[in-house]
C-alpha cells in the first residue's frame, strides 16, 4: 500500500513513465537545496561525484547515469529482534567500503521512487556525519526529463574502500528510539508526524492493533512529491503552507517522524530538513516496533 499503487507503480515500466512525462508542458527544473540538488548541477558536477542509483535493479539495468553504482535499499536493513532496522554505525560503514566509497567522496543519491529510497541512504549517510552527499530531486525521471544521457553499460567493480567511522557521528541527534516517542506524546513541545496513508494513520476495527501514536499529525509522505513534475519535491513555499495549515511552523521545534519500518519517513526527513526544519528525528524502530507493544496505547480516527 505505501507505494501509492495510483502513484509510483514500479511494476508499470519506467519508460512508459518517463513518456507520459515527455509531453506534459508542465515540467518545470528542479532548484538545488541542502538536501536536493537539480539534473543540471548533477551534469555540471557529474564527473567529481561518486553516483548511486537505488531504482529497482531492473530498472537500473534498463537504464542508468553512467558510472552509478547500484545499491539495493535492503543493503541498509540490518534485522534485529523480528524488526528490520538500522544497521548502526559500523555495519554502515562497511557497507559503503563495500561500495568503494570514502570519507570525502561527494554522494549524489538517486532513485526511480520521487526520493523514497535515497532518503533512507542520506538519513544514513547524514547519521555518519558525512559532509557532501545530495538527492538528485526527481531521482532518474527528471534527469531524463532534461535531457541527460543514461546509458545500459554496467559500471566497473568498485574497489573497496576503508570507510572510518568518524569521531564525532550524528547518530543520537538524528535517530529516536520508542523512549523518546513515548515521552514525545506527553510534551508539547515536541511534535509527533504520522507518514503513513490516512487510512494507515485512521486504522480499522477489523485489526486488533491498529491507527496512530496518539499526539501524532498525518502527513503522508507522498505528499512531498509532485508527480506532474518529474517527481520532483513540491515547491518549499507549498510545503510550508501545507505543513502551516497543521501548526507546523516553528523551523527549530523538535520533530520525530515515524511510518511502519522508517522507510517513509525517511522522505518526510529529508522533505523538512531541506525546507529549513532543523531539529529533525526518524523513529527506526517506527509502528513495526511500537504497535507490537501491548502496553502502549494507540489512536483511531483522523484526529491527533
Amino acid at each position: 500500500m505505501f507505494l501509492f499503487s495510483t502513484l509510483l507503480k514500479r511494476q508499470i515500466s519506467l519508460f512508459m513513465l518517463i513518456a507520459g512525462l515527455l509531453v506534459s508542458s508542465n515540467y518545470v527544473l528542479a532548484a538545488d537545496s541542502n538536501v536536493f540538488v537539480s539534473p543540471a548541477w548533477l551534469k555540471k558536477h557529474q564527473s567529481s561525484v561518486k553516483i548511486i542509483d537505488m531504482s529497482e535493479r531492473a530498472n537500473f539495468q534498463k537504464f542508468h547515469i553512467e558510472d552509478a553504482i547500484w545499491v539495493n535499499y535492503s543493503w541498509l536493513i540490518k534485522p534485529q529482534n523480528g524488526l528490520a532496522l538500522s544497521g548502526g554505525e559500523n555495519y554502515m560503514a562497511d557497507v559503503l567500503s563495500q561500495l568503494g566509497i570514502k570519507n570525502s567522496d561527494h554522494i549524489v543519491i538517486y532513485d526511480d521512487m520521487g526520493g523514497l529510497e535515497a532518503s533512507r541512504l542520506y538519513w544514513e549517510l547524514d547519521k555518519l556525519n558525512h559532509q557532501k552527499v545530495n538527492i538528485l530531486d526527481g531521482g532518474i525521471v527528471s534527469w531524463v526529463l532534461a535531457g541527460n544521457k543514461v546509458t545500459q553499460k554496467p559500471p566497473k567493480r568498485p574497489a573497496k574502500t576503508q570507510y572510518q567511522v568518524p569521531s564525532k557521528t550524528l547518530t543520537n541527534a538524528l535517530t529516536a528510539n520508542k523512549s523518546e516517542v513515548i515521552a514525545a506524546t506527553k510534551d508539547a513541545n515536541t511534535l509527533l508526524i504520522d507518514t503513513r496513508t490516512k487510512e494507515e494513520y485512521a486504522g480499522s476495527s477489523k485489526q486488533k492493533r491498529s491507527g496512530h501514536i496518539p499526539s501524532a499529525l498525518w502527513f503522508d509522505w507522498s505528499m512531498s512529491v509532485d508527480t506532474k513534475n518529474g517527481f520532483k519535491q513540491q515547491p518549499t513555499d507549498k510545503l510550508l503552507s501545507s505543513l502551516r495549515a497543521k501548526s507546523v511552523n516553528n523551523l527549530k521545534q523538535p520533530i520525530i517522524v515515524y511510518c511502519n519500518t522508517a522507510h517513509r519517513a525517511a522522505r518526510s526527513y529529508t522533505m523538512l530538513k531541506s525546507i529549513g526544519f532543523t531539529n529533525i528525528k526518524l523513529y527506526d524502530g517506527s509502528m513495526q516496533e511500537y504497535s507490537v507493544d501491548t502496553a502502549l496505547p494507540l489512536k483511531m480516527g483522523s484526529r491527533p
